[in-house]
């Protein structure tokens, strides 16, 4: 009789040790599933309490046991996001796009994805083949082309370029031209040391594609107060062959008080490479008049139609060269009765220098115009009876800043 409850007892025992109702034996082997993934901590590899309620393994499974057991015994990406104490965070590989300032390909479990901070959206690579060839291939929605230019500026000298102006960005300009002095008179220091004509203005995204304006010139050039409103139609870092915006433009001399002119222009930009861009730049003005008008008179308009043509040339990362030319095409437009008239087109040059973040740029420029409002931009120094030649041509510069994105 006691030989029996003996075996009965035996018997139990042994069903509990073989793993009864929630209780297990400690496998070394699966804990060396554990310590061989990568991303495991090293401090726990040796640790019999990763799976068990016991520090000393065997017993009941802790819920990381109970969850390794239902898949399948394997370290799944499910795994390691559901017990961040026991996995490492992994560091994706991360490669940046050349020749693009906005884009980097981050590689997450064996997958690739390419990240546009500009645009703001995350897309897969389905393809294991260069991050050029496969956005090629995208439809135009697809995030930036790295083998377009990227135009980081609202302006070129004075000519739009139809970058992109994100949704809540702030773009300010802040512009000196000094039109009375020459780059050769060192002693004063090129130029600099003469009168400069300070103009200041801001352009705030409403949408992605909408966006709108104001800008201010002084009191030399008749004191404007431009509002503008511009809808960007096409964009190159979307797919399509160029990018477009049309701006239309409202002008008042004496601080928006009299002579009104309104205009409207249409900035195409095409990229040669991802190293250069050109720029063709059509305006009509109605109701224009030079920018040396008598603030106290009103007089009537004309219909000016000027042509701009430019280009931005990057020679290093951040340093880029520019130049532009702007003719008024109808002769009535050229005030030939001012001053010595506007005989030539307005040129401009530029060196233009970009901040890291691509958020700041200052330009050094060169130009035979002081105007750099919509109808005053393709006006010469020639209404001040000066040189408007390759010899007129005068010192200035553009500052600008982007807020917000």
């Amino acid at each position: 009789m006691k030989i029996s409850v003996w075996l009965k007892l035996s018997l139990v025992t042994a069903l509990m040790a073989a793993g009864g109702h929630g209780i297990v034996r400690a496998f070394p082997d699966y804990l060396k599933t554990y310590a061989n993934d990568p991303q495991s901590k090293p401090e726990r590899r040796a640790s019999c309490a990763v799976c068990h309620v016991n520090p000393q393994g065997g017993g009941p499974r802790n819920s990381f046991g109970t969850a390794f057991k239902s898949a399948g015994l394997r370290i799944t990406p499910e795994l390691r996001a559901n017990f961040p104490d026991l996995f490492q965070t992994a560091t994706p590989a991360v490669r940046f796009v050349e020749g693009s300032d906005a884009e980097a390909v981050v590689t997450i479990d064996g997958r690739q994805y390419v990240i546009n901070t500009r645009t703001r959206t995350v897309q897969e690579v389905k393809e294991k083949t260069t991050v050029v060839a496969t956005q090629r291939s995208e439809p135009p929605s697809a995030p930036a082309r790295p083998e377009i230019y990227q135009s980081h500026e609202q302006r070129l000298v004075n000519l739009p370029t139809a970058a992109p102006i994100a949704a809540g960005s702030l773009w300010t300009d802040f512009n000196h031209r000094f039109p009375f002095g020459k780059p050769t008179n060192t002693a004063g220091l090129f130029g600099l040391d003469a009168q400069a004509l300070p103009s200041f203005g801001a352009i705030y995204g409403v949408t992605d594609r909408i966006h709108i304006g104001a800008y201010r010139s002084p009191g030399d050039l008749g004191r404007p107060i431009q509002l503008l409103a511009g809808v960007r139609l096409l964009g190159e870092e979307k797919g399509d062959p160029f990018s477009t915006t049309v701006r239309f433009g409202i002008e008042g001399l004496d601080n928006f008080q009299r002579n009104y002119s309104r205009s409207i222009e249409i900035a195409i930009a095409r990229s040669i490479t991802r190293h250069a861009q050109l720029y063709f730049v059509p305006t009509v003005t109605f109701g224009d008049r030079p920018f040396n008008t008598d603030l106290t008179a009103s007089i009537d308009g004309r219909t000016a139609v000027a042509l701009g043509l430019g280009g931005a040339f990057r020679i290093r990362p951040s340093l880029n060269l520019l130049a532009e030319a702007n003719y008024r095409v109808n002769q009535n437009s050229r005030y030939h009765e001012i001053g010595s008239g506007i005989r030539r087109p307005v040129v401009g040059f530029g060196i233009q220098k970009e901040s890291a973040s691509r958020r700041h740029a200052f330009t050094l420029t060169f130009s035979n115009g002081p105007g750099t409002t919509m109808s005053q931009r393709s006006q010469t120094r020639g209404l001040y009876f000066a040189d408007d030649g390759l010899r007129g041509l005068t010192i200035g510069f553009n500052l600008s800043r982007r807020f917000f994105k």
